[in-house]
């Protein structure tokens, strides 16, 4: 009886480690390069033109990462002493500061816009997973 007992175990064990060398030699999935999908539309509102409208995936924590990211939106920016404002996408550039048109960006979903009452800097303004953004080239604040 002792016998078929220390046999019922071993086989356990043989078992058992067999199992845990098979899951250390399988490869270790990395993460997913792009876990979070931003939807990013594009509007040329001085001239009636959609500039661009689709999915960005991206790691990045922030919308101005995850925009100088994606080179299909030919981002282009200038630093201030607030971060980076876009000074051009979608190969589209905004005039002068004083007189515009500029570009500006809103968001109905993204928590960082929703809990200041507007969005801040693209580097301020935290994205996560599914968040939708609307980049408009205006040339009035009305």
């Amino acid at each position: 009886m002792k016998k078929k007992i220390i046999i019922a175990l071993s086989i356990v064990a043989v078992i058992l480690l067999a199992g845990f060398g098979f899951n250390q030699l399988m490869p270790k999935q990395e993460a997913q390069i792009g876990d979070k999908a931003i939807n990013i539309t594009v509007v040329d509102k001085v001239n009636d033109a959609e500039l661009y409208s689709g999915t960005i995936h991206t790691d990045a924590e922030t919308l101005g990462d995850a925009l100088a990211e994606a080179e299909e939106l030919k981002m282009k920016t200038e630093d201030s002493t607030y971060g980076r404002f876009i000074v051009s996408l979608c190969d589209v550039e905004q005039g002068p500061q004083e007189s515009g048109p500029w570009w500006l960006y809103e968001s109905t979903n993204n928590e960082t816009c929703k809990s200041q009452g507007m969005c801040l800097g693209i580097d301020e303004t935290m994205i996560k997973d599914g968040d939708d953004f609307t980049f408009n080239l205006v040339d009035s604040f009305n």
